[in-house]
């Protein structure tokens, strides 16, 4: 069962993390592209444009989103472990499935969910952005947010799996954290 988790089950959740981070590294292109052209337009040609700064906005609110699946598996998200760091590692794989199951995959249900149905609700009612003069559409800025909070979602179900294997095998994952598998500790 375990080499089928750590093999199969959450490689596969991963891609889907790693894919979502592909398309945030886009959305940053797209942003640089977005704000050269409305300076050149601006400044050279003295023609700003009114979509400028709402695609920016956008983009740049989604592919934060999109890149948490990725940043919490390669373990680069914060971590308070001043306390947790000193337990064996049995103890600290623990903690992390109880964090992940208690706390952290209901909140993201919560919110996702929420997200899922503004961006429904958004997309039937022809929802604008009311804020700009260009008043572009809001569902694909909230869909976006909704992947990335779906993607997060697989990635703790993921990342739950692995310390649920170092729960019983303490050496087979890497310690919470990291994603090396030279720092293995101890149990």
């Amino acid at each position: 069962m375990k080499s089928v988790v750590l093999e199969r089950i959450c490689p596969a959740l991963d891609r889907v993390g790693w894919w979502l981070a592909v398309v945030a590294m886009a959305e940053v292109v797209a942003i640089i592209a977005v704000q050269i052209y409305e300076v050149v337009a601006r400044y050279v040609f003295n023609a700003p444009t009114l979509w400028g700064s709402d695609i920016a906005f956008m983009t740049n609110g989604t592919l934060f989103l999109l890149g948490a699946a990725y940043t919490l598996r390669q373990g680069a998200h914060i971590r308070i472990d001043f306390l947790a760091s000193r337990l064996p590692l049995r103890a600290r794989h623990a903690i992390d499935v109880v964090f992940y199951v208690v706390i952290f995959l209901p909140l993201l249900w919560f919110v996702g969910s929420a997200s899922g149905v503004k961006a429904w609700s958004a997309y039937v009612k022809g929802e604008l952005e009311t804020m700009s003069a260009w008043e572009p559409l809001v569902w694909p800025f909230y869909t976006g947010m909704t992947i990335g909070l779906a993607g997060l979602a697989l990635q703790v179900i993921s990342e739950t799996l692995r310390h649920a294997v170092g729960i019983v095998d303490p050496v087979a994952v890497p310690p919470p954290g990291t994603t090396d598998p030279t720092t293995h500790a101890t149990a």
